[in-house]
C-alpha cells in the first residue's frame, strides 16, 4: 500500500457528532502519517463542538478551521462522521459547496453512519452506491442513491460505512482509498 504520509484530511463536523466515528478514523489516519483537521461550521465551533457517545455526552473538540474559509484544494480527502451532526450541518450552503468541490475533484470522501445526509443535501447521491445508518436507507433511496446494507461500500471516490461496529473495516478501506488516490494523483 502506498503511503498516506502528509496527506491532509478535513473532518467536517457539527454539534452531536458520534465520537467514535471521528476519533477512530482520525487515529488510524494520524497513525499512518496523515494530518486530520477539524473543520467546523461557525465561530462557536472554535470554542467547542459537542460529541455524542451513543445516547451519552462524548468528548468535544474544537474546530481548527471554518468551512467558509476552506476549499477542497486545501485537503486531500474529506471525512464526515455521523451522529446528529450531519443533520445539523447539511443545510449550510458552505458545507454543500465544500462537499461538492471534493466530489467534482474526485477526491476521496469518507462517510459513516448519518454522514450521507450531507451528501444528500449537496445533491450528489443520485446513481451512487453507498451505505449508512439503517435509519437513513430510505433517505438515500429517495435521493436517487442505491443503499447497500454492508459494512463498507466503495463507489468511485466514496467510501461509506454503517456504524461504529464497522470501524475497523472502514478504517482499513479509508487508508487504502487515500493511498490509492495518492498514487493515482502522482501518475
Amino acid at each position: 500500500m502506498q503511503s498516506v504520509e502528509g496527506k491532509r484530511i478535513a473532518a467536517l463536523i457539527g454539534d452531536g457528532f458520534e465520537e467514535s466515528e471521528l476519533t477512530e478514523p482520525q487515529h488510524a489516519l494520524e497513525e499512518a502519517g496523515a494530518i486530520v483537521t477539524i473543520v467546523g461550521v461557525d465561530e462557536k465551533s472554535r470554542q467547542r463542538i459537542r460529541a455524542r457517545r451513543g445516547l451519552e455526552d462524548g468528548v468535544g473538540v474544537k474546530a481548527e478551521e471554518l468551512v467558509a474559509d476552506c476549499t477542497a484544494d486545501d485537503f486531500d480527502a474529506l471525512l464526515i462522521p455521523g451522529g446528529s451532526s450531519p443533520d445539523r450541518i447539511r443545510t449550510n450552503k458552505e458545507v454543500q459547496r465544500f462537499v461538492r468541490e471534493f466530489d467534482t475533484a474526485k477526491k476521496p470522501i469518507f462517510v459513516v453512519g448519518h454522514g450521507p445526509h450531507v451528501l444528500i443535501s449537496a445533491q450528489i447521491v443520485r446513481g451512487r452506491q453507498l451505505t449508512g445508518a439503517h435509519s437513513i436507507a430510505d433517505d438515500i433511496r429517495n435521493a436517487g442513491g442505491l443503499y447497500r446494507d454492508q459494512a463498507v461500500v466503495h463507489d468511485g471516490n466514496w467510501v461509506a460505512s454503517r456504524d461504529p461496529e464497522d470501524m475497523s473495516q472502514f478504517n482499513r478501506a479509508v487508508l487504502e482509498k487515500l493511498a490509492s488516490a495518492s498514487s493515482a494523483a502522482a501518475v
